[in-house]
């Protein structure tokens, strides 16, 4: 089996677990593929911290780690990958202009780019996702779109690939996305050994689960404002939209314009992702029935509510409550008083 050669980008910017991780798992990898296939060949990595500037680095939130290499050192590359960044306060690639080219090169010379949660910015930036599927974390999703317009932005996946690109998701997907290059580079066996070895999550749900669902768009329409919060605090009302609707001293017409053009999405729309987010967080934070928060986010026909649930999450509420809810502590940890 070839050794390939990887680097892990690092900027000021670098959330280190997203290095870290990524770093620890494949330089382990050829032991890990020698326990889960010990008669095939080791899958055999070469694993450096690449840097604008080789030496120190001071990352997010304070943290030095050593750049092992240089953009000049690094030669050709069969993978680089780019963790997850704090939004700097000018674009990336204007704050480390050489960074672009050393990233368009390695993508045209054969090299496959993946990346881990905003750090799809830094991609998007060197237009190599122009006309590509991408994803990033659902809350910066819009963003995204509305700053690369190019770009297919898909947030409810956890991964995507086009044309020798990989993006991932939500930070903790950098988990998802290493098992997936180690069985794309690798075998299917290693792959799940280093998954279950290192007890990594694997989001298979995708992100909807995880994904606020009203809209989060700040807006100057100080009226539309007023109804959002007025419509928060009245959830459990009926005829909920044209209470809304009367509370703005608006026309009906202009209140739906209005209020698609400041949230961008439709009051009815709006109405019904705000009412799963609440379900979303009674289901994880009290021992209320299913039947009782359908009632509470004012959606009395419980069929009807547990169909929008599994439709705007991909799970049954009991599923997702299961999953997350701490009410489940139990099943992973053990407490002796």
């Amino acid at each position: 089996m070839p050794k390939i050669t990887i680097s892990i980008l690092a900027i000021e910017e670098t959330m280190i677990y997203t290095l870290a991780g990524p770093y620890d798992i494949f330089s382990a990898a050829a032991s890990c593929s020698q326990q889960a296939v010990p008669t095939a060949p080791p899958f055999l990595t070469f694993t450096s911290i690449v840097g604008v500037n080789k030496g120190p680095l001071r990352c997010y939130n304070g943290f030095t780690i050593d750049c092992q290499q240089d953009l000049t050192e690094t030669g050709d590359v069969d993978l680089v990958v780019i963790p997850s960044v704090d939004f700097a306060d000018e674009p990336f690639l204007q704050k480390y202009p050489e960074l672009k080219t050393w990233l368009i090169n390695q993508h045209k010379n054969g090299a496959v780019l993946a990346s881990v949660c905003a750090g799809s910015f830094i991609l998007a930036e060197t237009g190599l996702l122009d006309g590509k599927v991408t994803t990033t974390h659902w809350a910066f999703a819009e963003l995204m779109q509305s700053k690369f317009p190019n770009v297919q932005v898909h947030s409810d996946m956890i991964i995507t690939e086009q044309d020798n690109i990989i993006c991932a998701g939500g930070a903790t997907s950098w988990q998802d996305l290493v098992t997936y290059l180690v069985e794309k580079y690798s075998t299917v066996e290693t792959a799940k050994y280093i998954e279950q070895f290192f007890l990594l999550n694997s989001h298979q749900g995708g992100q909807r689960p995880y994904k606020q669902h009203k809209s989060t768009i700040s807006h100057g329409d100080l009226t539309i404002e007023k109804s959002q919060a007025w419509i928060e605090q009245h959830l459990e009302a009926d005829d909920l939209l044209m209470l809304a609707i009367k509370q703005s001293g608006l026309a009906e017409r202009t209140f739906k314009r209005r209020f698609k053009k400041a949230t961008t999405q439709s009051p009815n729309e709006y109405i019904q992702n705000l009412r799963i987010d609440t379900a979303k967080s009674l289901l994880l934070t009290s021992s209320a029935t299913v039947q009782d928060i359908s009632e509470q986010v004012g959606l009395m026909d419980g069929s009807y509510f547990r169909r929008l649930f599994k439709r705007k999450t991909s799970m049954t509420a009991h599923d997702f409550r299961r999953q997350f809810s701490t009410y489940h502590h139990e099943n992973k940890v053990m407490r002796v008083e």
